[in-house]
């Protein structure tokens, strides 16, 4: 999750591998893996949701937007959105299952199963997290560029994983995931692996070399817990300028109307441009609009 997102050149390759091991159960360890043995870019939510630019995190909500209204464009944005991929991992790929295996037919599954007392202890945290309003959300991180985004995206899978697996996060949820994954998954195309047995049955399954190097060993834990500290400070730091500068702009505008100097409106609108000119505030280059 703290890795810099593969971004690929070649937009004519099409996913070969569909990793649907839920998160923490060792994606961004997979990710790595498939990388190395397909020779290629790997799709990873995590990575992408956090790190991608603005106008890639929007245009990932405008799709998802079209989930359950419109399955030909909902599919035509994926399609979009994964080309040129070699395969894709972690949330929401494991989410959309049937509707990746209807667009690349030919995909392969693999499901990375995780003892679910372990897997709850390090998921726990993020659930947690979770538990701040969406609305207070959308507000902390309104300043931010593509984290923005996040909450638009954490209410459509919160829905997804609802209508999928049920509510409440419980051990068993892990089993209802694997049990979903088994059930969709295609006969012959699909792997059931613990990351403790390494490269041989992955490679197996992929038809490539056993590599000759120790098995990927990420650690998701402690790379989300790196990320939710960065946006929390980001967007806390953002939220300081915004005070401040809105600070100087209102006395600059009292400055200006002890003075007699125009209307409220006028002097307002002064005290504001100019307190986001000195104070470097974020939303600076707006003003050139104006």
């Amino acid at each position: 999750m703290g890795g810099v997102p593969s971004v690929p050149q070649d937009k004519s390759r099409q996913v070969q591998v569909i990793a649907v091991g839920y998160s923490r159960t060792g994606t961004t360890s997979i990710s790595i893996a498939l990388e190395h043995l397909l020779q290629g870019p790997v799709f990873h939510g995590g990575n992408h949701f956090f790190q991608r630019e603005d106008a890639w995190m929007r245009e990932w909500c405008r799709i998802i937007s079209l989930d359950g209204r419109d399955p030909a464009l909902f599919s035509a944005g994926l399609r979009r959105t994964l080309a040129g991929y070699a395969a894709v991992a972690d949330a929401p790929a494991y989410m959309l299952l049937p509707e990746l295996l209807a667009l690349y037919p030919s995909a392969k599954v693999v499901l990375v199963t995780r003892d679910r007392a372990r897997w709850y202890a390090s998921m726990a945290p993020i659930i947690n997290n979770l538990t701040v309003p969406m609305r207070a959300l959308d507000v902390l991180l309104w300043p931010c560029p593509t984290w923005r985004w996040l909450p638009t995206y954490l209410r459509w899978a919160t829905k997804r994983e609802m209508t999928r697996i049920g509510e409440g996060f419980t051990p068993e949820m892990l089993d209802k995931h694997n049990d979903w994954v088994r059930q969709h998954a295609p006969p012959g195309r699909f792997l059931e692996m613990d990351l403790h047995e390494g490269w041989k049955p992955l490679a197996d399954f992929l038809d490539v070399p056993v590599p000759d190097m120790p098995f990927p060993r990420a650690n998701d834990a402690a790379e989300a817990d790196a990320v939710a500290r960065r946006v929390l400070l980001t967007a806390g730091l953002s939220w300081t300028a915004i005070l401040a500068a809105a600070s100087v702009a209102a006395w600059q505008a009292y400055y200006q109307l002890s003075k007699g100097n125009g209307s409220v409106l006028s002097s307002l609108w002064r005290g504001v441009r100019g307190g986001a000119q000195r104070g470097g505030f974020l939303l600076d280059p707006l003003f050139q609009y104006f």
